[in-house]
């Protein structure tokens, strides 16, 4: 944590706004019920000219499935993604489940909300003396916003493991849909890092040591059945490590390969399709 201290100071960012972003490094009990990023427009008194931040128009929600363990590229993807994402005027939440049979909850890890920088007009009328602290404090806070998003990712995608029996996507993903939809934020982004290999009470999508062929129409009619639907509020959705399965260790040739069959692909595609298009996500 220090060196993130030293980082700041060292680059220009306000020593005020340094020692607050380690704070909350530290406090993890908090993560995700208020904002991890200290207000560089707080900090820095600019409602006494009259000026308030922006809301932010995104909403980035990164949901990560800790069933599956991916390979460093796809972890590598991920990270990259998330990059591309997190910008000025966003709002991020990182989070993370697994199997809540097993006593592993969904659990948001961070929450961060990267401000808006100031107008050309609002420059114009706050102090020339106060504009070089803002601007450093807003470099370094989407700079730290990242970095905080990356490494909660990151964490999570290594803590993963592949040996839990089960896997409660549809769970997730119903629990996540509310604050999704309820976020006022204008474009709103669905991460999804997870192999969409549902295997839970609801259903499984699994079937002697591999993949079966799924109807996608009967298996809506179990989520509906099991209540396990959700309101996405027009969010755009992306899944990064779809199908996803390290080759089996036994089995047959193609089974150990890793080989996957393009119906068993296509069906499973067409669920998520079904899936996400019903409960308003595109």
């Amino acid at each position: 944590m220090m060196d993130i201290t030293h980082m700041l100071k060292r680059d220009g960012g306000m020593a005020a706004v340094a020692a607050g972003l380690v704070a909350c490094l530290a406090s993890s009990a908090q993560a995700g019920l208020v904002n991890d990023l200290p207000s560089c427009w707080q900090a820095n008194k600019i409602a006494k000219w009259g000026y308030h931040d922006p809301a932010p128009n995104k909403l980035i929600y990164v949901l990560i499935d800790q069933t599956v363990k991916l390979n460093p590229s796809l972890q590598q993807s991920a990270i990259n993604n998330i990059n591309r994402l997190v910008e000025p005027g966003t709002k991020f939440v990182v989070a993370e489940f697994s199997a809540f049979s097993q006593g592993r909850y969904l659990q948001v890890l961070h929450t961060g909300i990267v401000e808006w920088p100031l107008t050309a007009n609002e420059r114009a009328n706050v102090p020339m003396s106060r504009l070089p602290g803002f601007d450093a404090c807003i470099k370094d806070q989407l700079r730290f916003a990242k970095m905080l998003a990356d490494k909660s990712a990151m964490l999570a995608m290594r803590q993963a493991t592949s040996s839990l029996d089960r896997s409660d996507i549809l769970a997730a993903l119903k629990d996540v849909s509310s604050s999704i939809a309820r976020d006022p934020a204008k474009r709103k982004v669905l991460f999804l890092i997870t192999d969409g290999l549902e295997n839970s009470s609801v259903t499984s999508f699994y079937f002697a040591r591999g993949v079966r062929l799924i109807s996608p129409k009967a298996e809506m009619i179990k989520a509906r059945r099991n209540n396990v639907l959700g309101d996405f509020g027009n969010a755009n959705v992306y899944v990064l490590g779809g199908a996803f399965m390290p080759p089996a260790k036994t089995g047959t040739r193609l089974q150990r390969d890793g080989y996957r069959d393009p119906q068993v692909l296509n069906a499973l595609n067409g669920f998520w399709t079904r899936y996400f298009t019903a409960w308003h996500a595109k």
